[in-house]
């Protein structure tokens, strides 16, 4: 029997948690999960100031004023920014500030200065000012006691800069797993060495490191283990020590003998699936000391894929994201595509915008060993199984990463 690929998401959804919360420095927290709520303790910005460089003043005073008929005022005091005005103003003054500048008590708007033409204790004013014109007033962002952040949040660089606005040097957040990857094979090859008959290059392991990288998480790379069960007990079982998480590559075939799921079972509760998709039609998931292992295919398109479809989400759940899959769109079909297996197909696709809406066409050979379909194709559509979807209907599509 197969899996859906619903079913199999959701039973390795279900099985990850959460990773621990961690206090560190807010620019460390970039890119991660927030664990706590934040409350302002004070307001932002924490006084009224001005928004130009200008002249402070009632606005009453200039009701009147234009180019013909400009309305003089005595300038009293100078304020820059960082300085605390030390003269109320009163009608018939004003007071030169700049921007950032705190507002002097008395003075209910600002006049840029663009508008005015400073005399030596005087200043000529040629526009009307409405009352709280220019103004930045205390806590006109935050107010002492909000609720700036819930738990859950994506930390940004602008997060991190209200953290900061708010004195706040350190918070919670989830902590991102680190995922230890071994590719496993006698017939795997190293980069740089001779590849000799029989011999293939590792190139999952790269590839999957990546998207590790581009996740977000860390990357604790266990190299090429060999067809030995000693060796490869040995080594995943170091993995599981060093990681909070295990990605293999290869050797998951069900029904096949393979020294990779003789260690696989020993090392936890471990299931070997065949879920109803092309590529990745077989995988392995369990849990192992508390750890999730995923098993993936040895193919290098069906290995991506079933990490794109199943491993970014467990991974992003454990370290504290809500939003866990790439958001999907309709795509336009630019070719007829049959479907004659009752596996739903996930084929490499261009998938281009024109005149508003979203159009897909294959990308190349759909072999599982094509790697260089993947490199052509910019996203994924969805063909459902034992379907025809002609030119001209809909598919569902995502892309890769934040293309668009």
């Amino acid at each position: 029997m197969m899996l859906t690929v619903d079913q199999a998401r959701t039973r390795i959804l279900d099985a990850v948690t959460r990773m621990p919360t961690k206090k560190c420095d807010i620019v460390d927290s970039l890119g991660s999960v927030l664990a706590q709520n934040v409350y302002a303790d004070e307001n932002i910005p924490p006084f009224d100031n001005s928004a130009m460089d200008g002249y402070a003043l009632i606005a009453g005073d200039v009701k009147a004023a234009s180019d013909e008929n400009p309305v003089t005022l005595d300038v009293i005091e100078t304020i820059p920014a960082g300085y605390a005005p030390a003269k109320q103003v009163k009608n018939g003054q004003a007071t030169r500030i700049m921007t950032g500048a705190m507002m002097p008590s008395g003075a209910d708007s600002v006049v840029m200065v663009e508008k005015t033409e400073s005399k030596e204790d005087s200043v000529d004013i040629f526009d009307p000012a409405a009352k709280s014109q220019n103004v930045r007033f205390a806590g006109e962002s935050v107010k002492t006691g909000d609720l700036v952040m819930s738990a859950g949040k994506v930390i940004r660089p602008q997060e991190i800069a209200m953290l900061a606005s708010l004195n706040i040097s350190e918070v919670d957040r989830y902590q991102p797993p680190k995922v230890a990857v071994v590719s496993t094979g006698d017939e795997l090859t190293p980069l740089g060495a001779e590849l000799k008959p029989g011999k293939i290059r590792d190139s999952n392991r790269y590839g999957i490191c990546a998207q590790l990288v581009e996740a977000g998480f860390e990357v604790i790379d266990m190299g090429i283990c060999g067809d030995d069960v000693v060796e490869l007990e040995r080594n995943l079982r170091s993995a599981l020590g060093q990681a909070d998480a295990l990605i293999t590559s290869g050797g998951v075939s069900v029904g096949d003998y393979d020294v990779v799921k003789i260690v696989l079972e020993k090392l936890g509760d471990i299931n070997f699936w065949r879920v109803a998709m092309k590529p990745g039609k077989p995988q392995a998931f369990g849990i192992a000391d508390g750890k999730p292992i995923f098993g993936l295919p040895g193919n290098p398109v069906s290995s991506l894929t079933v990490f794109e479809l199943f491993v970014r989400p467990a991974l992003l759940k454990m370290a504290g994201y809500t939003k866990l899959l790439r958001p999907t769109f309709e795509a336009v079909l630019e070719t007829d595509i049959k479907n004659d297996t009752n596996r739903v197909n996930f084929m490499r696709a261009i998938i281009e915008k024109h005149n508003g809406k979203y159009h897909a066409k294959i990308a190349g050979d759909q072999g599982s060993g094509i790697l260089y379909s993947l490199v052509l194709a910019n996203g994924l559509i969805t063909i459902p199984a034992n379907q025809t979807v002609y030119a001209g209907e809909t598919v569902d599509a995502q892309f890769f990463g934040d293309a668009s």
